[in-house]
């Protein structure tokens, strides 16, 4: 990303997750901080601040900049895969549309969280006792994170049968101006007086249900949510009258709650309040761990995270086992159903709607695979012949992934 030389650690510890959960080999990864200055007063008067003490590029400046990084990365090395994280909407979006299929790349905020969303969501759905289809979302989120997860599972709701208009019309988005709708005039209009600061993508979610600026409560009584996805950064905007109703809307099946942002201090709701304002009967994963949480009847609930290593190590596997040239949205698609399939009746059993994370590289080995398969199909496998059908694309992964065991000398 580009947050500068104080986000370094961010790039280290994602590449972490790469070699344990995805079997990349420690030698084969590099962390990158794009370091386009600050605005931050303190960092540029601190003597002993390490990064670079200017303001931070802006306008052509930055992507002309971005370009010469993507294009002496590809020349160094061609086959390399590029994963972009934590660049702010404005320029995430853009950026991603520009390289995705000129480039080996993917963002991680926009593409990854939402695959593992998507991801979660079905498995839930399965737990909730309902369809994917019959999906009812309002996402507590306009940010890159908001509307990549919301895209992911637009597209996931088309590809299960729905038309586009009525996938669309399934999902209601709120930022800190309320819900994202019709300018009835009703609530001030927040988000139509400032539409041209919106970047393009986030035109296409207004919802005409409901009024613009409305609350999140309000959207909750008129929307009739079945999943509350919470991608805001902002604690604790998940309030007990929102799930209480929620959770009686949801009478004949069960409301799927997703309090996505972390740290935890940053979390939606907390696990406990999620489970005991729905009576225990809310299908939960979140963005930042939490403890067991044991009801008043004795049950012990365990919340998933959902986190989106269990998804990107595996797409950057099959990208670099299989030289796939563009991550494409079907690419996703699978991603998010392997890992779904990935969920056993154990897992389900104590409350979890992800695999129990002491099976991540089993997880990512089955990623990688569907990713590997679907980039076969698509023509997009370039280093995948004849004689790799024969060994079996799982036996290929499985014979290619890293294992941090000493190799004998004798």
């Amino acid at each position: 990303g580009d947050l500068g030389a104080h986000g370094m650690g961010i790039p280290i510890g994602k590449l972490a997750l790469y070699c344990a959960a995805g079997g990349i080999a420690p030698h084969r990864v590099l962390p990158i901080m794009l370091d386009v200055g600050t605005n931050n007063k303190a960092l540029l008067d601190d003597p002993d601040y390490i990064g670079v003490q200017k303001p931070r590029l802006e306008g052509d400046e930055y992507f002309e900049f971005l370009e010469e990084f993507m294009q002496a990365v590809f020349s160094r090395w061609p086959g390399v895969v590029v994963q972009f994280e934590d660049f702010e909407t404005a320029k995430a979006v853009p950026l991603l549309q520009k390289y995705r299929h000129k480039y080996r790349c993917f963002n991680d905020d926009i593409q990854g969280t939402g695959c593992v969303t998507l991801a979660g969501v079905l498995s839930a759905t399965k737990i909730a006792g309902r369809s994917f289809t019959e999906s009812r979302i309002l996402c507590a989120g306009m940010g890159s994170a908001g509307l990549g997860v919301c895209t992911a599972l637009y597209d996931g709701l088309v590809a299960a049968g729905l038309s586009p208009e009525e996938a669309r019309s399934r999902f209601v988005l709120c930022s800190v101006d309320g819900a994202f709708g019709k300018a009835d005039g009703s609530r001030g209009d927040p988000h139509h007086q400032k539409l041209h600061t919106f970047v393009k993508e986030a035109l296409d979610w207004r919802n005409d249900a409901v009024s613009d600026g409305m609350s999140m409560l309000e959207a909750v009584q008129t929307f009739r949510p079945n999943i509350l996805l919470g991608l805001s950064a902002q604690g604790g905007i998940f309030t007990e009258q929102m799930l209480a109703t929620m959770n009686e809307q949801c009478a004949d099946s069960r409301p799927i709650v997703m309090p996505m942002s972390n740290p935890t201090v940053k979390a939606e709701c907390t696990a406990e309040q999620a489970y005991r304002w729905t009576q225990g009967r809310a299908v939960l994963a979140t963005g930042s761990p939490f403890p067991p949480t044991t009801l008043a009847d004795g049950r012990v609930l365990h919340a998933s995270q959902c986190n989106n290593m269990y998804i990107f190590p595996g797409i950057g596997l099959a990208a670099s086992v299989a030289g796939i040239s563009t991550i494409t949205d079907n690419m996703l698609y699978v991603a998010a159903l392997a890992c779904a399939d990935s969920t056993t009746p154990e897992d389900i059993a104590q409350g979890r709607v992800f695999p129990d994370i002491r099976r991540i590289r089993e997880v990512s080995l089955k990623v990688a695979v569907k990713v590997i398969e679907e980039g076969v199909r698509e023509g997009l496998a370039s280093k995948i012949k004849k004689h790799h059908h024969v060994e079996g694309i799982e036996n290929l992964v499985k014979r290619k992934m890293y294992y941090p065991t000493y190799v004998p000398l004798l």
